[in-house]
C-alpha cells in the first residue's frame, strides 16, 4: 500500500450496523492513498467477527481487551494514524460523496492546518435544522472560546487536520470533551469552513453517549478541569454563559 495521505480514524462500541455505514463512506473515497484505522471497544465479537471477513489492504483493526472506554478508544485510534492528513469519524457519522477527501486535500495542500466541513444531523427519516449560518461557524473558528458556549463545528469528522497539529483528547472530560479539544486544536491555526463538505451524523441511535449523560452533573465536574487548563477570562466567561442560558434553560424544562 502506497504510504496514505489520509488516515480515518473510526472508534466503535458495539454497533455493527453504524460501523458498517461509517466505513463504506471512508472506502468509496476515490483517488487519495488513505488508511482506515478501527479501534474497537466493543463488549462482544460481531464487529471482530465482521473485520476479519474483510479483504482491503488499506484496513487496520485494532481491538481493545480490556476496553479503553471512550476518550481512551479514540486517543488510542488517533495514535495509530501514519497519515499527513487525519480524521476522527466516530461509527455514527459518515463523509459524503466518493470524492470528500480530494477536496480536502486541495484546501489543506492550499496552506491550511485544519478544514471544517458542514454538518447534516438526521433523527430517525428527519433532518435536523441547523441555527449557525456560514458566517457564525467563521466567527467562532477564529474565536473558538465561543464553542464552550455553542458548539459549531459539529461531530469530530468536520474537522480534518494536519498530522503535525495532532492533540490528543483530555481524559479528564466527559460533556466538554470535544468542544475542549476543538479550542486547543484550532488555536492559532489556520483554518477554512468548507460548506460544501457535508459530514453525515445520525442522533437519537441507541448507545449514543450525549444521550446518556446528565448534561448538568457532567457539565459541574468538567467545568473547573476546563478553567484549570484554561484560565484564559474568554473561556472562563464562555462557560460562564452556557451555564446561564443552556444549563438552566434545560434545567427548567
Amino acid at each position: 500500500m502506497n504510504k496514505p495521505v489520509f488516515s480515518i480514524v473510526i472508534p466503535t462500541f458495539n454497533s455493527l450496523e453504524l460501523l458498517r455505514r461509517a466505513l463504506s463512506s471512508a472506502l468509496q473515497q476515490q483517488g487519495v492513498a488513505m488508511e482506515v484505522i478501527v479501534t474497537d471497544d466493543s463488549t462482544t465479537t460481531d464487529i471482530a467477527d465482521y473485520m476479519a471477513r474483510l479483504d482491503d489492504e488499506r484496513l487496520r483493526y485494532f481491538r481493545n481487551q480490556p476496553g479503553l472506554g471512550a476518550v481512551g478508544n479514540w486517543n488510542s485510534g488517533l495514535s495509530k494514524a501514519t497519515g499527513q492528513y487525519v480524521i476522527l469519524m466516530h461509527h455514527d457519522e459518515a463523509i459524503s460523496g466518493d470524492d470528500y477527501l480530494q477536496r480536502v486535500q486541495r484546501l489543506m495542500d492550499g496552506g491550511s492546518d485544519i478544514v471544517v466541513s458542514r454538518v447534516e444531523v438526521t433523527i430517525g427519516d428527519r433532518v435536523k435544522p441547523s441555527h449557525f449560518t456560514a458566517a457564525m461557524k467563521r466567527f467562532m473558528l477564529r474565536h473558538p472560546s465561543w464553542l464552550f458556549f455553542a458548539n459549531a463545528v459539529g461531530p469530530c469528522a468536520c474537522m480534518a487536520f494536519r498530522r503535525s497539529q495532532l492533540q490528543p483528547f483530555c481524559d479528564q472530560l466527559r460533556w466538554l470533551v470535544d468542544v475542549e479539544w476543538y479550542y486547543r486544536m484550532l488555536s492559532s491555526r489556520r483554518v477554512v469552513y468548507a460548506p460544501q463538505l457535508v459530514v453525515r451524523s445520525i442522533h437519537g441511535h441507541e448507545g449514543q453517549i450525549t444521550a446518556s449523560l446528565d448534561i448538568r452533573r457532567t457539565f459541574a465536574a468538567d467545568r473547573p478541569v476546563v478553567a484549570r487548563l484554561h484560565p484564559e477570562l474568554s473561556v472562563r466567561l464562555m462557560l460562564w454563559l452556557y451555564k446561564a442560558v443552556v444549563i438552566n434553560a434545560k434545567s427548567t424544562k
